[in-house]
C-alpha cells in the first residue's frame, strides 16, 4: 500500500464533533432545489448530442440531433415546476438553497430574482448542467466565474457556497480560490467536515442522493410519491432519534422537472407537514449551516 491514498474512510468515526444546532435544535434539515433547465445538453447550444439524463422519458438515449419531447420536460421545471416548489415551500416558511446553473438562471432571470425574494441563498451549479470531470481546469474556471457572475448580478448577492454534481479534481480547489466558504460535492458523511486546502479549513457540507428525487428516474428508485414519502420519513426518523446525541443533519434534494410535478408536489407537502410537527427541527439553508458549524466549530 501506498504512504498516501487520497480517500478519507475514517471521518470522525465513534466520536462526533460536540456542537449543538442553534436554540438547542437536534435536526437541521437543508431544502435543496436543484435549478438546471435551459443548461442541459442541447444541439441548439453547439453541444454534440441532447440531453439523456434524470428525465421522465423511457430508455432515452443521446441523440445527435435535437430531442424536441426531452427539451419539453426541461422546459416545464422552468415554466410550472419551479413555481410550484417555490409555493409550497412559501406556503410553510420554509427556506431553501438553489443550485442553480449559471445559463440555466440567465435564461431565466424572473425566476432567479423569485428565488432570491423568497429568502432562498443560490450557490453555483456549473455554468451549464454538464459532466465537469473531463473540463480543463482553465475552462471550469470560467464557467465557475460565469456563475458567480450571474449570480451576483441577479440578485445583487454574491453566492457562498457550490455544488457542481459530476465534478472534476479541480472543482474544490477552484471553488476555495473563487472565495466560495462551502461546496456540497461530496456524500460521503451526515454533518459537515473540514478538508485542507492551502493550509486553510475549507467546509464540506455533504449532499445525499438517496433523500434525492433523481430516484424517480432511477431503477431501482421511485415509482411514485408514496414511495418517497416512505424514503424521506424513514430517514428523518432515524436522524431525528440520532440527533438526541450527536448533531445530524438532513438534505432535501429537489429539482423542478421532477418534484415540480403535482403529485409528487405532494410528497415534498406530506414530508414538510411531518418535519414541522416534530419539536428541535432546523430548517435551514446550506450557508446557515456554515455560519453556525464555523462558529461552534474553529479548528
Amino acid at each position: 500500500m501506498p504512504d498516501y491514498f487520497p480517500r478519507n474512510f475514517h471521518g470522525y468515526g465513534a466520536n462526533p464533533p460536540n456542537i449543538r444546532w442553534p436554540h438547542n435544535k437536534q435536526l437541521a434539515v437543508s431544502v435543496v432545489v436543484n435549478y438546471e433547465e435551459g443548461s442541459e445538453s442541447c444541439p441548439l447550444d453547439g453541444d454534440g448530442v441532447s440531453e439523456s439524463w434524470l428525465t421522465d422519458i423511457p430508455g432515452l438515449v443521446p441523440s445527435h440531433h435535437r430531442h424536441i419531447s426531452c427539451e419539453s420536460v426541461f422546459n416545464y421545471g422552468a415554466r410550472a415546476g419551479a413555481w410550484r416548489l417555490i409555493r409550497t415551500l412559501q406556503e410553510f416558511h420554509v427556506p431553501a438553497t438553489v443550485f442553480g446553473c449559471g445559463l440555466a438562471l440567465e435564461r431565466n432571470p424572473e425566476l432567479t430574482k423569485a428565488f432570491h425574494q423568497a429568502g432562498w441563498e443560490i450557490a453555483g451549479h456549473g455554468w451549464r448542467w454538464l459532466d465537469y470531470s473531463s473540463f480543463s481546469e482553465e475552462d471550469e474556471c470560467r464557467h465557475m466565474a460565469r456563475t458567480l457572475q450571474v449570480i451576483e448580478q441577479l440578485t445583487g448577492q454574491k453566492a457562498k457556497g457550490w455544488y457542481t454534481g459530476r465534478k472534476s479534481q479541480y472543482t474544490r480547489a477552484l471553488a476555495f480560490h473563487h472565495g466560495l466558504s462551502w461546496d456540497s460535492d461530496a456524500y460521503d458523511d451526515d454533518i459537515p467536515y473540514y478538508v485542507p486546502i492551502e493550509g486553510h479549513n475549507h467546509l464540506v457540507i455533504p449532499y445525499s442522493l438517496i433523500t434525492n428525487d433523481c430516484r424517480y428516474t432511477m431503477s431501482p428508485g421511485w415509482n411514485s410519491p408514496e414511495d418517497a414519502w416512505h424514503s424521506l420519513k424513514a430517514a428523518f426518523d432515524t436522524l431525528y432519534r440520532e440527533g438526541h446525541e450527536a448533531p445530524r443533519m438532513m438534505t432535501l434534494a429537489l429539482h423542478s422537472r421532477l418534484s415540480g410535478h403535482p403529485g409528487r408536489a405532494s410528497s415534498v407537502r406530506r414530508f414538510l407537514e411531518y418535519a414541522l410537527h416534530h419539536k428541535g427541527v432546523w430548517f435551514c439553508r446550506r450557508s446557515d449551516i456554515a455560519e453556525h458549524w464555523r462558529q461552534q466549530n474553529q479548528i
